[in-house]
């Protein structure tokens, strides 16, 4: 069994890596999108779902976070098979994923709440994925917009650009939650009831 902490700590973990490689890599394209999406939702998925096994399992989250899981290696899969979708699959990949799993974290962490003390940790993760893709939806997807930086250094600002920062910051943002999460002490610190000690995706209370 996974100690509690390393959930967070592994979702963290994903999540500033997802963020790291989009702020240092360049020429943010639709497929570059796809990519680096793919592949975290595949790692993500596939870290999820072995979360949800064992006798600490709690049953009002377990089940949402298998379907969380399952969505994420579905997109991601859906993502790395076809590459060269462009901008618009990209957007229909990516906020549907956002969409979905932010809801069912969220509900997640509504019905355990009372029950783990991480249920926020949940709600707010979920939350944020949540207004995630629907900022990637309201992103028009033929954006094409020069500009002019400092000592007269020029760009080109496109729709993929900003698509990816906004998943970029996303990924930091819900990643820094996690790592706060994996290291306040507040897993397994008490013992007041068995449901508080039971965790749905390997995370303790």
């Amino acid at each position: 069994m996974i100690d509690s902490w390393g959930i967070p700590a592994g979702r963290a973990a994903l999540g500033l890596a997802l963020g790291l490689v989009i702020t240092f890599t360049g020429g943010h394209t639709a497929t570059f999108g796809l990519i680096v999406f793919g592949g975290y939702a595949v790692l993500s998925g596939l870290f999820l779902f072995a979360t949800t096994f064992g006798p600490r399992a709690v049953a009002q989250a377990r089940t949402g976070f298998r379907v969380h899981a399952v969505v994420s290696l579905a997109a991601g899969i859906a993502a790395l098979a076809i590459t060269g979708g462009g901008i618009g699959y990209l957007v229909v990949v990516l906020s549907g994923w956002a969409i979905l799993t932010g809801a069912l974290e969220l509900v997640s962490g509504i019905r355990a709440r009372g029950a783990v003390r991480v249920a926020t940790d949940w709600i707010a993760v979920g939350a944020l994925t949540v207004v995630l893709g629907i900022v990637i939806l309201v992103i028009p997807p033929d954006i094409s917009q020069s500009f002019e930086g400092d000592k007269d250094v020029t760009g080109l600002l496109t729709s993929p650009i900003i698509v990816i920062g906004v998943l970029g910051a996303w990924a930091v943002i819900t990643g820094v939650l996690q790592a706060i999460s994996a290291a306040t002490p507040k897993y397994g610190s008490s013992a007041s009831s068995a449901v508080g000690e039971q965790h749905p995706t390997g995370i303790a209370s």
